[in-house]
This record gives structure tokens, sequence and C-alpha cells, in this order.
């Protein structure tokens, strides 16, 4: 059984990213874990009630948050397919985010984590100390980041932006396997260069390799791409955009680009970040 965690903040984009993995993971026996982190329990609880003036939040916080959750667990069980195997277990604790989520996953043998973002107007915030962001480089563990106008369908375009310094190692094609599913998903491997000069025949050679390797793992139909840009991330973007991709697959380890992609770049720049899920595979 498929073990994920799925951090929540009650919001509307955070329901979606449980939304979206419900559809995802249909098929796939699934025990979830819908964890909330009370990030400012501690300044409130740890005091004494008459310090506080009165006890109503004391009392009225934990219940209400307690009733968030079960309408999280409802929303799951109505929004599950009635002979999907899927099991709920909701969380709620007070502390630190970070330190909850390293610690969930180490207890639980957590596999992927599931987190929403709310899309373009807040990528800077994305990764300038927001929760999804510091989960995606900061938490050893596979992420997938869900867009709010994101909507589940079969995945048949995946981009694979590739630098070739990363080694492609068995854990990474196992999880992609396991994510894309279907065997007529078409993986794209993306390069991007600066100018249109020949490749060097290291990159030839190591682009050869990786598109069989992938071939005869997974059976999908995979093919190489090279786009001519003056940054990365327009390439990526453009790229995106005209084979109207379903998801973007990338390994962890390179946190330039990630930091490029979603940080340095304006709004209109990244659009495809607003709906395309970004799987954050942890590179070896």
């Amino acid at each position: 059984m498929k073990k994920i965690l799925i951090p929540t903040d009650f919001s509307e984009n955070s329901k979606n990213a449980i939304r979206y993995a419900l559809d995802l993971f249909k098929e796939t026996p699934c025990h979830f874990y819908v964890l909330y982190v009370n990030v400012d329990g501690l300044k409130h609880f740890e005091k004494p009630a008459y310090n506080l003036g009165t006890n109503i939040l004391v009392d009225r916080k934990p219940k209400m948050i307690e009733e968030k959750l079960k309408d999280v667990e409802s929303f799951i069980n109505s929004a599950s397919a009635k002979d999907s195997q899927h099991q709920i277990t909701t969380i709620c604790e007070e502390g630190f985010f970070l330190k909850a989520i390293r610690r969930h996953i180490l207890e639980k043998n957590i596999e992927l984590i599931v987190m929403g973002t709310r899309g373009a107007t807040e990528i800077k915030e994305f990764f300038m100390g927001s929760h999804a962001g510091d989960v995606i480089t900061k938490v050893e563990c596979d992420v997938l980041i869900i867009p709010d106008k994101a909507r589940y369908a079969a995945f048949k375009q995946v981009i694979f932006p590739v630098d070739f310094e990363s080694p492609l190692s068995e854990e990474i094609i196992k999880t992609t396997r396991q994510l894309i599913g279907s065997h007529k998903t078409h993986i794209k491997l993306l390069y991007i260069t600066k100018s249109g000069i020949s490749l060097i025949k290291e990159i030839e050679t190591l682009q050869k390799q990786w598109i069989e390797k992938l071939a005869t793992t997974l059976l999908n139909p995979t093919s190489f791409h090279r786009v001519v840009a003056s940054k990365i991330e327009h390439g990526i973007d453009h790229f995106a955009k005209s084979t109207k991709a379903d998801l973007i697959i990338m390994i962890s380890k390179d946190y330039g680009l990630l930091h490029r992609l979603f940080l340095d770049t304006t709004v209109e720049e990244i659009g495809f970040c607003t709906k395309i899920p970004l799987l954050s595979i942890q590179g070896s």
C-alpha cells in the first residue's frame, strides 16, 4: 500500500491537491495521511490561560481544527471511488512544520508528499519561505506540487528536463513508472542549450543511453528534444506550452534550476506553473 502525506491548511488549493491525488491514485491502494501542523499553537498553548485573559482561545482552537479535519475526511470519503482501496488518517499537531514533516516521513515510511500551490501570483513566495518551497528543497522525499488550476487527466505528455549531470537511477525510473502508470504516456526528454551548435559527443552518448534505458524499462514512447533558449526556464515554458504537457518531472538535486523556474522569472514567463503539476524526484 502506497503511503502518501498531504499537508493541509484547509485552503481551496489544498483541497484541490487532495482531489488530484485521489484521482491520480484511484486504482492504487493508498494510505493517505492528511496532516495539519498548527505552527502558531505553541505561542498560544504554552501560555497559562490567565495570561491570555480568557480560555476561549485555548478551548475553541483545537475543536475548530478537529472539525475541519473531519470535513476533510468526509470530503475524501465522498470523492474517492467506491471501489478504491484508500485509507485515511488525519493528524493534527503543534510545532515546527518541517520538523513534523520529516518525522512523519520516517515514522510512516512516506513515499510521496502531495501539496497544493496557488499559482503564478504566489510563485515568488513559494520559494521564499513558503511551506511548499521548504518541503521541495529541504525534505528528502519525492514531492508532487499541484497548482490550483490543475485537474487530473491521464498523462499523455510528460516533460523531463535533463542536464545529464545527475544519473538516471533505478529509483527515479521506479517513481516515474508508478506515477505515470500508462505505457501510452509519451516521455519527452528536454535539453536546453543557449546556441544551436552541435552537441558534444558525451551528451549525444548520454542522450541515447537515457532514451534506451527509459524505453526498455518503462516501455513508454520516449523521445529527445533540444530547445535553444537564452534561459533554461524560458525553454521549458515554451516547450511545455507547445506540447500541452500534463506533468513536469525534475530531479530535486538541481535546486538552482528549480529556483530559476519559480523565483527569478516574471509572472508572465512562468505561466505554465499555474496549470502543470511538478514532480520533484530525489536525486542520488
